[in-house]
């Protein structure tokens, strides 16, 4: 009689462990590739054209979205389209490479062109930035006081880029103002392809020490992506801005520039990064006058977050106002905060 219980136990505790397995396998996305290969798991992402899926034996495996014949999940997922539609719901291929993704309380059913998803549940959106400020203060034989500080905060989504950037430098000495000037860059940049986008922007600068009330620049153009990854970044650009020069005391001017630029990135070490913005305007129409301003720095991490800065920035006008040098230089040294 004991034999027999233990053996019906053994049984029970046999069948239940099939069961769960039967569970636990109908609850997770599946995926079979060209070679006829199927896994189980969860589909966390598409991004770029790639799969990322996870599974309890080999953790997150990259699938390239080409390799794979079906796919099949338990759980809704967010599709966004190239078109910019967003769809949520369980997907399954059906034929001719298609994906049906369930219905919803909002809209019926609907199948779609693999070829037409962009992404499956992309990150977040999030904003990064920096913080950075710096500055000097002597006593004595001289009184002497400087600070600089710059914030700067951007998104990047698989389709555009926004970012926003500000800089303030002021200098006293024997209590006399010496150095004050304001820079502001606003941009928003669309991708027509991976690389490829469109921009508008504008940049204003003001300087008392350089007869600048207001100067701006704004317009469209376009850019190409070269690099984008963790450590080289280089995207150049060519556009036209309307501009205008406000000065405190000489002649105003305004009129039409050109616009050519590049942002760029590099990770000379693990512990030192080189990064270098250039923005060129000639004038259309103007006498050949021109304007230039570009900003290298490099930066030495010190954590996660925080880094020591060491900055140069030249702006440079071609025509200045008489009495008024045509170059402006600055050196800089700060602390920066990341987020």
């Amino acid at each position: 009689m004991g034999r027999t219980v233990r053996e019906l136990g053994i049984v029970w505790s046999l069948f239940f462990f099939l069961f769960l397995m039967g569970v636990a396998e109908a609850l997770a996305d599946k995926i079979i590739l060209e070679n006829g290969d199927a896994l189980t798991g969860t589909v966390e992402k598409v991004i770029d054209g790639k799969l990322t899926f996870v599974t309890d034996y080999a953790g997150a495996i990259v699938i390239p979205v080409s390799k794979i014949k079906e796919i099949l999940t338990d759980k809704p997922l967010e599709i966004h389209l190239s078109s910019g539609e967003v769809l949520k719901g369980k997907i399954k291929t059906v034929e001719d490479n298609r994906l049906r993704v369930e219905e919803s309380p909002e809209r019926t059913p609907a199948t779609i062109e693999m070829k037409n998803v962009a992404s499956i549940n992309p990150p977040p959106i999030k904003w990064t930035g920096i913080v950075a400020a710096g500055g000097n203060l002597q006593k004595g034989n001289t009184d002497r006081a400087s600070g600089f500080i710059t914030a700067e905060a951007g998104r990047r989504t698989e389709k555009d880029r926004m970012k926003f950037r500000y800089l303030f430098n002021y200098g006293e000495e024997d209590d006399e103002v010496t150095t004050r000037n304001h820079y502001g860059e606003a941009k928003y940049d669309y991708f027509f392809t991976k690389r490829f986008f469109g921009y508008v922007g504008a940049e204003l600068y003001n300087d008392r020490f350089k007869d600048t009330k207001l100067r701006t620049f704004a317009g469209p153009g376009v850019g190409y992506q070269v690099w984008e990854d963790p450590v080289k970044f280089l995207l150049l650009e060519a556009g036209l801005s309307y501009f205008n020069l406000d000065r405190y005391d000489g002649k105003d001017q305004d009129g039409l520039t050109a616009r050519l630029g590049w942002d760029f990135r590099y990770n000379l070490l693990a512990w030192l990064i080189f990064t270098d913005r250039f923005q060129f305007y000639p004038t259309i129409g103007e006498g050949g006058d021109y304007f230039f301003r570009n900003e290298a720095a490099l930066n030495v991490p010190l954590s996660e977050r925080w880094s020591l800065k060491v900055a140069n920035i030249i702006d440079y006008n071609s025509n200045p106002t008489s009495g008024f040098k045509r170059t402006d230089v600055q050196y800089i040294g700060a602390l920066q905060f990341s987020f």
